[in-house]
């Protein structure tokens, strides 16, 4: 199954300001909007919602301190991903894609559901 980690809505960044604001990560909203577009892509893909400070565990765990981006989809090991090789990232053995306009791509095609307007 693939996974896609999102990060959770209204975290603290003291490295942008020291007031106290709560910010949310625009291109995890974008992929949260397509899932509100079409919601029977929550039964297919596990989504996982993490905090913001590094490190991100749950990522490095799978794929290394290197990649902790969000959005962060690792594709499924049953996913061939040969659609997809040229922007493909691979480590650990696991493949991945942290571009929003990627994975909304690879969204599209792997499961039907429409594309970003260009």
């Amino acid at each position: 199954m693939d996974r896609l980690f999102l990060l959770k809505p209204g975290f603290l960044d003291a490295n942008v300001d020291q007031q106290g604001r709560k910010y949310y990560c625009p291109s995890c909203a974008a992929i949260e909007g397509a899932l509100f577009y079409y919601p029977h892509l929550r039964e297919k893909l596990e989504v996982i919602y993490i905090d913001f400070p590094r490190p991100r565990q749950a990522i490095v765990d799978l794929i290394g301190e290197a990649y902790q981006r969000c959005p962060m989809l690792i594709i499924g090991e049953e996913r061939d991903g040969a659609k997809f090789s040229s922007s493909l990232k691979e480590s650990n053995g696991m493949k991945f894609l942290n571009s929003t306009d990627q994975i909304m791509h690879y969204l599209a095609v792997t499961y039907g559901v429409g594309f970003p307007h260009p």
